[in-house]
């Protein structure tokens, strides 16, 4: 069994001074284009007295060596001061986007930005409001693009609109029996952050990291679920295989004819399909591991054990630093494939 890292000093900058107090807390990386979060605490109630709220804050968890690049940089967005402490919930740079503070839109006929692409949008979005310390370098637009004509309504929040949109945005050209999906995260560089549309990778793809109970695993643990396999949709409905275990419902809406309402249908069933597992690990190595990477489980659990796609990961730092990561299962066999009532 693997024992917990030794060597540890995190370091914390808030309006880039740093903190000497001793911290702890944690990050959470939670997924499904959520934002990042930091909830820090901090011995020293004094702090309290500064003007704290909305101030710019990084973690450098500087695990084994110094760091360059902070894991976590954002906003400061609430706190609370104790007797001995003060605790800071802090989320990451696209918290501007995001909520009853950030950036809103109207859009009408008159003022649209019909004809745009997601990335083309965002970028709009960035320049008009001169967010300088956003950067785009790593932005590219989803295969096939997603656009945002048609689309109107009064104070859009234009996180929640790019959340909606990318929904849509769905690679099957890759590996049809195996559709990719996009999501939104943030990359962290030594000055800025970046905000970027990431594909999801194929469970086939050479893994990122190996665990082991020798390297690196603390500890899993994994719950089973049966996947959707029929799914309803107007005027029809799409049966996957003779479904042996069982009828598990879902619904897809209607599209602008039966062939395509079809192929969602097949889509959704396929992606049900790659995620029949939700495995949690925690582990002392690798916490730098991104959001979509695959990872090896070096294990026995025949059922389990393989390639794996990260979907969510939360690291507490403090005396310890461990990460805990939320992974889905390995791909469904070619002997598991199609067959359609």
């Amino acid at each position: 069994m693997t024992q917990d890292n030794t060597y540890q000093q995190p370091s914390l900058f808030i309006n880039q001074k740093e903190i000497l107090s001793d911290i702890s807390g944690t990050i959470n990386f939670p997924g499904n284009n959520q934002l990042n979060t930091l909830s820090v605490n901090i011995k020293n109630p004094y702090l309290q007295n500064a003007a704290l709220y909305n101030k710019p804050i990084e973690l450098f968890l500087n695990n084994g060596s110094m760091d360059s690049v902070p894991i976590f940089r954002g906003f400061i967005k609430s706190f609370s001061p104790s007797d001995n402490q003060i605790s800071l919930q802090a989320f990451d740079v696209r918290s501007v986007l995001e909520g009853k503070n950030g950036i809103k839109i109207t859009l009408t006929d008159e003022k649209n930005y019909d004809g745009f692409s997601l990335a083309q949008f965002l970028f709009s979005i960035v320049e008009e409001n001169n967010l300088s310390y956003l950067k785009m370098d790593m932005l590219q637009d989803t295969n096939p693009p997603i656009f945002i004509t048609g689309e109107r309504g009064d104070n859009i929040g234009v996180y929640s609109l790019l959340k909606n949109k990318i929904a849509e945005a769905l690679d099957t050209t890759t590996d049809f029996l195996h559709p990719l999906q996009y999501f939104i995260d943030v990359y962290e560089d030594s000055n800025y952050s970046n905000i970027t549309f990431v594909k999801d990778k194929l469970l086939a793809s050479t893994p990122r990291y190996s665990f082991s109970h020798y390297d690196g695993l603390i500890s899993y643990k994994f719950t089973r679920r049966l996947p959707a396999n029929t799914v309803h949709y107007k005027g029809g409905v799409f049966k996957y295989t003779n479904r042996p275990e069982g009828q598990i419902n879902t619904t897809v809406e209607e599209k602008e004819n039966p062939a395509e309402t079809r192929n969602l249908a097949l889509q959704n069933i396929l992606l049900e399909r790659q995620q029949t597992d939700e495995i949690k690990i925690t582990v002392n190595k690798a916490f730098d591991v991104a959001l979509g990477d695959i990872i090896f489980l070096d294990i026995d659990e025949e059922d389990i054990g393989g390639n794996h796609r990260v979907q969510s990961k939360s690291i507490t730092f403090g005396n310890t630093t461990n990460c805990n990561i939320s992974l889905n299962k390995k791909p469904i066999k070619l002997s598991d494939y199609i067959s359609a009532a």
